[in-house]
């Protein structure tokens, strides 16, 4: 009996090996749920992307002159030096930064707390559709997570070796100019690590410093200049959607709940605040645990500042803060009068079980649109009828995968655009800014020379000249190929007199 005791314990596959394979099978799950069309993307990230794409291929693009993307380019490089021009290439990579940030957190809270709430969050977040979401559309949520979690671990490594000026102090400073050129949220991560050097400084260091001073005043004064990097990088933060709904957003976000009717709306609106109690109550019990945890002050914190966008990157930390800090609360709820395991746990398990279910039915719903066709935004559909109508007038002449040098060399359309990024990947040809708007009909036709297609949206109020000039100029020199919600598509006539006298004034930023 002993020796085959024995050689069935030896049988016994490490937890490690488990967990291993559970993750690969996630990750293959995940990847039935992910989008292949060049649709779904914001302008941030698809200027990212193609910035990339340029510097990896070595091939001239005109997103280079359209300023520096977000941080999210530097965690993408895997990607984008290994598959230039592959855009699932990118959504694997994503999908890699956000297994990395859910095993960072579960590691973060099982070495501060007991094991057991940390895997039910782990397992609720890699089932939420929030995260799916993410990871298809490449949004700022995963790598923003990433960076706090990341930046948690390098100030308790700083702190616990004590070298002033090394690698992990300049790897802090790193992460806060990556956290703050993101997202608005960012900020709670510079804010957090100056909280915990002002409180509860660490014994100042024996070795003598090479720079005069003490050493809370070095990392004080690192972190207010990689502060003020990160701002002058995000330029105001184009992308995020400011002042966005947070009641609404919740439930929009976590269980992809959408509205279509009055009472749709009241469920939505009773969701949201019932979550949003639910977080003021976590923040509120656990806010001693909150404080004296890096990672989770930065969490905290970043909820409060992203609630001014109300978007889904504030939709994750909310989620965050639930799962990591809500589940060790709701386990010490007892059922009074109840034994056994109903009695100590009956709470949180009809909760895992309600939000198991409802995240596996809104990822069978994703699958199921997936398969019969994304549901393209009104601005999507935009972009879309531009690339057919691109593709209409210069069909490819590879191979679909292939590109020839004669492909490369021949002159393709020129495109004007709103979104030149989304553009460009849908359309796969050169897309430009749109062209300044000007009363001089003369100088506008001379800004529009080579230009054959420009799609915007005309009841932008940034763009209401540029729609007036267009009007001005007739069906006969600016054909409307496509009118929606989402904009217009025109086709400007090769034959249009534009007079060669007045030069193309260089075209500015992004309006709108």
């Amino acid at each position: 009996m002993n020796s085959e005791s024995t050689s069935l314990k030896s049988l016994r596959v490490p937890a490690a090996v488990w967990a291993v394979l559970a993750l690969l099978a996630w990750s293959l799950a995940v990847t039935t749920l992910i989008d292949r069309s060049p649709y779904g993307l914001d302008e941030a990230t698809a200027r990212a992307v193609l910035f990339l794409w340029s510097i990896s291929d070595a091939v001239a693009s005109p997103i280079v002159t359209l300023g520096m993307p977000d941080f999210r380019a530097v965690y993408l490089v895997p990607a984008g030096v290994a598959f230039p021009g592959s855009l699932l290439a990118a959504k694997l990579c994503t999908l890699v930064v956000a297994l990395a940030a859910a095993i960072g957190m579960f590691r973060w809270r099982r070495a501060g707390s007991d094991a057991e709430s940390p895997l039910i969050a782990t397992g609720l977040l890699l089932l939420c559709p929030l995260l799916l979401t993410a990871i298809d559309h490449i949004a700022l949520g995963p790598f923003l997570l990433l960076s706090f979690v990341a930046g948690a671990l390098a100030d308790k490594t700083y702190r616990a070796t004590r070298i002033r000026f090394s690698g992990t102090y300049f790897a802090q400073l790193f992460l806060v100019i990556a956290a703050v050129s993101l997202h608005p949220a960012g900020l709670a991560y510079p804010l957090a690590l100056a909280i915990g050097w002002l409180r509860a400084p660490p014994p100042q260091p024996a070795a003598p410093a090479l720079v005069p001073g003490s050493e809370r005043a070095h990392v004080l004064l690192g972190l207010a200049l990689a502060t003020v990097a990160g701002l002058l990088i995000a330029a105001g933060w184009h992308h995020p959607s400011w002042l966005g709904n947070p009641v609404t957003a919740l439930p929009q976000g976590m269980f992809a709940f959408q509205s279509e009717s009055a009472l749709g709306d009241a469920l939505v609106w009773g969701l949201g605040l019932l979550l949003l109690l639910a977080l003021g109550l976590v923040l509120w019990l656990g806010r001693a645990a909150l404080l004296a945890d890096t990672l989770g002050l930065s969490l905290a914190l970043g909820v409060a500042l992203a609630l001014a966008c109300g978007d889904a990157s504030y939709v994750l930390l909310a989620l965050m803060i639930l799962l990591y800090w809500g589940f060790p609360l709701l386990l010490r709820v007892r059922i009074g009068g109840a034994g056994g395991f109903m009695g100590q746990r009956g709470v949180a398990f009809v909760l895992l079980v309600l939000l198991s279910t409802s995240f596996l039915s809104a990822d069978r719903s994703r699958y199921e649109r997936i398969r019969n066709g994304p549901e393209l935004s009104a601005q999507d559909q935009l972009v879309r009828a531009a690339a057919e109508a691109v593709q209409k007038a210069y069909p490819p002449q590879a191979q679909p995968g292939l590109v020839t040098e004669a492909e490369k060399a021949r002159s393709g359309p020129r495109v004007a655009s709103q979104w030149p990024g989304r553009t460009m990947i849908a359309c796969r040809c050169s897309v430009l800014p749109l062209p300044p708007a000007t009363e001089d009909e003369t100088l506008f036709l001379a800004n529009l020379k080579g230009t054959e297609f420009v799609l915007f949206d005309p009841l932008d109020p940034a763009n209401r000249e540029l729609s007036r000039g267009f009007a001005v100029l007739g069906g006969a020199r600016a054909e409307t190929l496509f009118l929606q919600g989402g904009g217009v598509l025109l086709r400007l006539h090769a034959d249009a007199p534009a007079p060669d006298a007045a030069p193309p004034l260089a075209p500015p930023g992004i309006q709108g």
